[in-house]
């Protein structure tokens, strides 16, 4: 599973044969690769045991089982662990715990929280490690925001989802996904704006097919900010036939959008 890539030193001028590379957008901060990686002994202070509201919520214990779910009693977080997206089973990149406070706003409780010394979400891809067999031979990824969705996924027998953390792809997350040599499926939450979503499909293209969910149907709520992956199976599936394929029609619109923003 694992990739490489490097830099030409070579001054002259000739084309630079990853120069198509390079059109990702440097991100504002920059990626330290040389992190440390946990393995499963930094589990063993938590229990092994599905939340059950998220069973409620349609994530499967089995899904919570391959994915190493666990819950801590002292902190009231479920514990999400995320595994080197090229590593083994017992290598993680680090641990997130989301709480289970009722109105944890109001307590200035923060939704996630990191439980190990080092996290760095921005060079890895939730989900890709234990899905990757499922979209090599799918032949697509559905790029979504949260781990959750991926579970939601996974507990439908869908093993096709990966999640970024957020609605921006970090260029290294885009460097990860073009190595799978598959479609690349953007579906993210309702209420981001399409042309954002353009912005995030046109960093994979001309490179890798590339096409992106969008609800035209209001299938999924208003200021919802759900995720397709929380819809009905019957639902999602829906949204996904449907998806736009991104094109040059559609960098065309991107690229108009944006000359507007610079006017205005």
């Amino acid at each position: 599973m694992k990739y490489s890539y490097s830099k030409s030193d070579n001054k002259d001028n000739k084309k630079d044969p990853l120069a198509i590379f390079k059109k990702v957008k440097r991100q504002r901060y920059t990626i330290d690769k040389d992190v440390p990686v946990y393995d499963d002994s930094c589990m063993k202070e938590y229990i092994d045991l599905p939340y059950i509201d998220w069973i409620r919520e349609g994530v499967m214990p089995f899904a919570c089982k391959r994915f190493n779910i666990g819950y801590s009693y002292d902190r009231k977080r479920i514990v999400i662990p995320e595994r080197k997206w090229d590593g083994d089973d017992n290598e993680y990149i680090g641990i997130s715990g989301r709480t289970t406070v009722p109105n944890y706003e109001m307590f200035d409780i923060p939704k996630f929280f990191k439980l190990s010394k080092t996290y760095p979400k921005g060079i890895n891809v939730y989900g890709l490690n234990e899905n990757y067999q499922t979209i090599q031979e799918a032949g697509y990824a559905v790029v979504l925001e949260a781990q959750k969705s991926v579970l939601k996924r996974y507990s439908r027998k869908d093993g096709t989802a990966v999640a970024i953390g957020n609605c921006e792809l970090t260029e290294e997350q885009v460097r990860i996904l073009i190595s799978l040599n598959v479609e690349i499926v953007v579906a993210l939450d309702e209420g981001i704006d399409i042309n954002h979503i353009r912005q995030e499909c046109d960093k994979f293209y001309p490179i890798r097919k590339v096409s992106y969910i969008y609800d035209r149907w209001d299938l999924i709520k208003k200021g919802s900010k759900d995720s397709p992956a929380d819809m009905p199976n019957k639902v999602y599936n829906f949204l996904l036939k449907h998806r736009v394929l991104y094109d040059e029609s559609e960098r065309r619109k991107l690229r108009d959008w944006q000359e507007r923003q610079v006017k205005n």
